[in-house]
């Protein structure tokens, strides 16, 4: 008889402890239309990096994450788009401005980048790719079209000749 009551003792004893502790589930939730993940140890994910189905996602320091911002993180720029993910290999459209996105999420500067159907676009220091008029690169002058793209073989401002690769012919 004691062992039984030993027994039941032991396991109310242990089944009292594992009631009491909590159970995390790793992943996302939703609440308030807000986007939050919980890690392991159950805490919120704050300024950093969730890679998951569909992502990258940022979740900044309130713990929300992030949608249709840039973000700035180990001194490069990203863009999250309207479902939080991070945009990448593509040129981003934004009101007027267009910006290159590389493989990595990065957004180029102080480069050259042609798309797929061969156009040209000059990314600047704030990753802007140059509009409406003339760029001086490398000792070279390039004109840019409203769009952001090169001009090419083509008249200019009326009297300005460029060539095929784009460059000013004096």
């Amino acid at each position: 008889m004691k062992r039984k009551v030993f027994a039941a003792t032991m396991v109310a004893a242990v089944l009292s402890i594992l009631s009491s502790m909590t159970a995390f589930a790793q992943g996302w939730e939703k609440a308030e239309n807000k986007w939050r993940y919980f890690q392991e140890d159950g805490t919120v994910a704050k300024n950093m990096w969730i890679d998951t189905d569909g992502g990258p996602y940022w979740v900044g320091s309130d713990g929300n994450m992030a949608e249709r911002q840039w973000i700035h993180y180990n001194d490069a720029w990203y863009y999250v788009d309207s479902g939080g993910g991070m945009v990448k290999n593509q040129l981003l459209k934004l009101e007027d401005e267009r910006y290159w996105l590389g493989e990595d999420g990065v957004m180029a500067s102080n480069q050259w980048h042609q798309t797929e159907e061969g156009k040209w676009y000059y990314l600047q220091e704030d990753g802007k790719a140059m509009r409406n008029g003339w760029k001086l690169i490398d000792g070279d002058h390039y004109y840019f079209l409203k769009s952001g793209v090169m001009a090419v073989d083509s008249l200019v401002s009326g009297k300005y000749r460029v060539g095929p690769d784009g460059k000013w012919v004096h």
